[in-house]
């Protein structure tokens, strides 16, 4: 691994997650970690997951250590996040930070 990723692995803990600058702690597939919920990039990525009929359910996206969760979720799996269940939308690795988008889970 070159220096600059090395850097930006640092990083991840200690500057994106940071529980005093933006990082809480939440539960999520029953392990406590700490995670961003992201309001405004979630609102601007809503125009992309838009069904025919305009209809939103509760969304939420947030960002993680991919160290912390693990694998990458696949798409369409259920996940619980804080004891409510909810479906993988959309899920990307974006240099060990998985960002996540999931959907409140209806059956």
């Amino acid at each position: 691994m070159n220096e600059f990723k090395e850097m930006v692995q640092a990083d991840i803990k200690e500057i994106f997650l940071d529980l005093e600058m933006f990082g809480e702690t939440h539960t999520i597939a029953g392990k406590e970690m700490t995670v961003i919920f992201d309001d405004a990039e979630k609102l601007r990525r809503n125009g992309l997951y838009q069904d025919e009929k305009a209809i939103y359910s509760k969304r939420q996206l947030i960002y993680v250590a991919a160290k912390d969760i693990g694998r990458l979720p696949d798409i369409g799996r259920r996940i619980e996040i804080d004891g409510k269940d909810y479906k993988v939308m959309q899920a990307d690795d974006e240099d060990g930070m998985y960002v996540i988008m999931v959907e409140e889970f209806k059956e």
